[in-house]
């Protein structure tokens, strides 16, 4: 049985089910081999694949009473795992048997990353619960025996009018008197005291009966007993229809939800009137909303002022096809369709719309449980304009129930798949869902990594601190060797590095006012401050951004990871090399350390969760840590491996003649000691970790399975990628551009189809580009007014020292960096390092590839968790649940260690390729 077969996960893609199935352990029981015994503590759920489950009961004479044998597909313990009770029953394996084992922990993650399972849940519980409140009645053995003695005394006719009653929630009394050829029911009443003790009158209709509860339960057997179940359902249908004829079709509406008439009651809710009998006078609408408001029975959902309410939401749904305007307006189809399954009503759009609004107009949480639940699958099953509307009812729901951001996260799914084709609006509601994900973790990691906090009080101090800034450096005299532009530029400068410190404002905000302020304050002319979006690196940067947006929405790189991991054995020792190879192979695809981490984590996370380590344990941890730094903490040993690495560069003036093959052997001996000191240390950190099981190898190739073969997306894109790669290696012999290389691969991309419009809007980090072309322009404007000379003489006197040393000058930028970052970081702290240091680099004799390369690995340590937006992405990746912080600092040492480790071993091979001059 394949795991897509499975009634609970059904309606997730291809690529959640690989996930699901690689947290899934499977179990093989011989013939008579006990699963669990009654009593036992339920501590888990299983899912039959093959064989027979026999289900028993033990007496307190300690024999067996069989209850049911389950089968393929069928699903057993998780009644158990859902309430917390111990086992009810025992399990014995029939026969050979294998199952999906899903622990406590598992089923507690799937449910919060999955709505739909949880709605899955919600109905099995509720449905389990309404089967256990039956048996409860019917276990009254007393009482059903008193009731049927009873019975067995009544005349044929009233007897036939009983059971009637009983199979239906209410009835009148000339509808029962039609069923049973009785000729009087109220006379029946009148002859027996006993009889009329099971009857509850409606005092606004004296016509209209309903069995009490309690002995409703015991005639509906009976009367099933005596005609069968397929006499019950033609009766719910008579019914329906003479109340239909009545012109009630509240009560019919009523009757056939009662009875489970799934398909006749959504013909009636669609057809109204039409739906009876032919000629048939509808009732005046207040009167029959009056008819089901005044039937015995649970009374209608109220509102907040105690009326029944059936009103139009704000934000309600506008759908086709929506409910007949002869229906009654105060209908409760809360009430009415709880029960109806899933499949049924999402067919019909324009009533699932009209049940949703009168769940907002309830305050009923059921409708927002299958609201997400028709999510889950809205691109099979609506256009792009009803998916639309789903979304905005979500965010009304959402807003009423003052939950903001959710709102708006709805909404602008919502706008994402508005008037999109129906062919490609999966793919933008995907696309839009992936850009919501990463900016809900990118507020976590500014909100974690900002140094003040968040707030008025922060943002007034940074303020105050910038305009003092400012203002003294534009009154001041200059100091010695700077202009009065270059003062301003200081000035300017260090305003800007305030903010970036507080990031109360975003950085590439800042980066434009810092622009602004450099032309209004006559620093230097438009056309230089805005000179960096003209450079080919702007322009490469925004091709590779296109090239990592498409490798993103294609799944490729999911795909590579486990055929990478496929590789080795399937020990926790096989999967750790296993990360470090495909973290190494991966790296030069995408340009962004964020988004490998956000990959790299959670695929040791889910192998994690196979071999058995619960969170935040030394296993879990130790896999989770050595992914993300072989993911995400590798970047700067490839051209491509992230933007920041072409930023660096260009503003140390030594992009050109560095091609991606002469960055790569530059960089490789430098690789192999980090790789090496990281795999080490990784290794005897986390060696005292838990036994874990070995990793089934049908779990990775059932997951390969499911995302079935090369999509022509996938294709395409791997294409450019390598194809792109090919070229920069190449770039010797054809001597182009990076910049038109990456330009090449971009418009295959855009020819073929696999980036849209709304992929390039969605995919692309927009701000980031703003911010990168001041960032350019930066060097060159602290070039022009003579800062970056003023600089070089001043620091250059003060670390005479270091400068006469390469391998001294150079482990002490990345002593610099480390306590840099403690302040300012990410991308703002490689612009002040590059800036600031490139002089005295020159003056050492080390090319300038080599500065920036030490300072790409040294602004992103993570001592602290507030450091780098790598370690905290990757920490929000998982949820906070794959390791502590404080196995991340242990993990933080070594990677300092490392990088100073690098340094000092690498000056002899790039003092040999020239890259360094000068003695020590």
């Amino acid at each position: 049985m394949n795991i897509a077969d499975i009634a609970l996960f059904k309606g997730l893609s291809n690529v959640d089910l690989a996930k699901v199935l690689g947290r899934l352990e499977r179990r093989t029981l011989r013939a008579d081999e006990m699963l669990f015994r009654a009593g036992d503590p339920g501590d888990g759920m299983y899912i039959v694949l093959r064989g027979r489950i026999a289900l028993y009961v033990e007496t307190d004479e300690g024999a067996r009473r069989a209850l049911t044998v389950l089968r393929e597909g069928d699903m057993l313990g998780e009644m158990a795992l859902l309430t917390g009770e111990p086992r009810s029953a025992t399990a014995v394996a029939a026969a050979e048997t294998e199952l999906f084992e899903i622990g406590e922990e598992t089923f507690r993650q799937l449910i919060e990353e999955h709505a739909m399972l949880s709605a899955y849940f919600i109905r099995l519980l509720s449905g389990r619960l309404t089967q256990t409140n039956a048996r409860l009645t019917e276990t009254r053995e007393a009482e059903t025996a008193r009731i049927r003695h009873q019975a067995a005394r009544w005349p044929a006719g009233v007897a036939e009018a009983m059971f009637a009653a009983a199979a239906l929630p209410f009835a009148d009394k000339p509808l029962l008197e039609r069923a049973a050829g009785l000729a009087s029911f109220d006379a029946a009443l009148a002859a027996d005291a006993e009889l009329r003790a099971m009857i509850r009158q409606d005092p606004a209709r004296p016509a209209r009966v309903a069995v009490m509860p309690a002995v409703r339960a015991v005639l509906t057997e009976l009367y099933v007993e005596r005609h069968g179940h397929g006499a019950r359902a033609r009766l719910t249908h008579e019914a329906a229809r003479y109340y239909a004829a009545e012109g009630d079709l509240a009560a019919a509406a009523a009757v056939l939800s009662d009875g489970g008439a799934w398909a006749e009651l959504l013909a009636l809710l669609e057809g109204g009137p039409a739906w009876g009998a032919s000629g048939a006078a509808a009732q005046p609408r207040e009167e029959a909303a009056a008819a089901l408001e005044a039937a015995p029975g649970p009374p209608p959902a109220r509102g907040r002022a105690g009326a029944a309410v059936r009103r139009r939401p704000e934000a309600a749904l506008v759908l086709p096809s929506d409910l007949p305007p002869d229906l009654p307006p105060d209908l409760p189809l809360a009430d009415l369709l709880a029960r109806c399954p899933d499949e049924r009503l999402f067919e019909r759009p324009g009533l699932f719309a009209a049940y949703l609004d009168d769940c907002l107009a309830r305050g009923r949480e059921e409708g927002y449980v299958r609201f997400e639940a028709a999510l889950e699958t809205a691109s099979a099953r609506f256009d792009p304009a009803q998916t639309a509307d789903l979304y905005a009812w979500g965010a009304e729901w959402c807003r009423r129930a003052e939950r903001p951001h959710k709102a708006l996260e709805y909404m602008r799914l919502a706008e994402a798949v508005a008037g999109t084709e129906p062919e490609s609006a999966e793919q933008s509601l995907r696309t839009a869902r992936d850009k919501l994900r990463d900016e809900q973790n990118r507020r976590l990691v500014e909100q974690a990594g900002a140094l003040l906090g968040r707030g008025r009080l922060p943002l007034l101090v940074s303020l105050a601190l910038a305009l003092s800034g400012l203002l003294y450096f534009h009154f001041a005299d200059p100091f010695p060797g700077l202009t009065r532009q270059g003062m301003d530029f200081i000035g300017i400068g260090l305003a800007a590095v305030v903010m970036w410190i507080v990031r109360a404002v975003p950085d590439y905000l800042v980066a434009l006012f810092m622009a602004m302020l450099w032309v209004a304050g006559g620093v230097v002319q438009p056309s230089i401050a805005l000179s960096g979006f003209a450079s080919p690196s702007w322009l490469y940067m925004l091709f590779i951004l296109a090239l990592g947006a498409a490798i993103t929405k294609s799944g490729l790189l999911y795909r590579f990871s486990l055929l990478a991991l496929k590789l080795f054995p399937a020990s926790y020792r096989g999967q750790f090399w296993g990360i470090v190879a495909s973290g190494a192979l991966l790296n030069p695809l995408i340009p962004s350390s964020s988004a490998k981490v956000g990959l790299g984590v959670p695929i040791a996370r889910t192998l994690s969760e196979a071999m058995g380590f619960a969170d935040r344990s030394r296993g879990m941890a130790g896999l989770s840590l050595t992914a993300m730094v072989f993911y995400g903490f590798t970047a700067p040993f490839v051209l491509t491996g992230s933007y920041t690495n072409v930023m660096a560069l260009g503003m140390a003036g030594g992009t050109a003649g560095v091609s991606w093959f002469q960055w790569l052997i530059y960089a490789l001996p430098a690789f192999l000691v980090f790789g090496g000191a990281m795999a080490v240390y990784m290794a005897w950190t986390f060696r005292r970790r838990e036994p874990g099981r070995p990793i089934r190898t049908e779990v990775l190739d059932d997951q390969l399975k499911l995302i079935g073969r090369w999509t022509r997306s996938e294709r395409v894109t791997a294409a450019a990628a390598l194809g792109s790669i090919a070229l920069l290696i190449l770039q010797p012999l054809h001597g182009l551009d990076y910049a038109w290389v990456m330009l090449l691969g971009f418009a295959a991309l855009v020819m073929f189809g696999v980036l849209d419009g709304q992929t390039l809007k969605a995919g692309i980090d927009w701000p980031f580009l703003l911010f990168i072309g001041v960032a350019f322009s930066f060097a060159e404007v602290a070039e022009k007014v003579g800062v970056v000379h003023a600089l070089s003489d001043t620091l250059g006197a003060r670390m005479a020292a270091f400068s006469g040393s390469p391998t001294l000058f150079l482990v002490s930028v990345v002593l610099l960096s480390f306590l840099v970052t403690l302040v300012v970081r990410d991308d703002a702290a490689v612009i002040l390092l590059v800036v600031s240091t490139a002089g005295l680099a020159a003056q050492a004799g080390i090319h300038p590839w080599v500065l920036v390369f030490v300072i790409l690995l040294s602004t992103d340590p993570f001592f602290f968790a507030y450091q780098s937006p790598t370690y905290l992405t990757a920490y929000y990746s998982a949820e906070g649940r794959s390791f502590t912080h404080r196995q991340g600092q242990l993990t933080a040492l070594g990677y300092g260690l490392a990088v100073l480790l690098l340094t000092v071993a690498c000056v002899p091979y790039w003092r040999w390729l020239g890259l360094i001059g000068g003695g020590g």
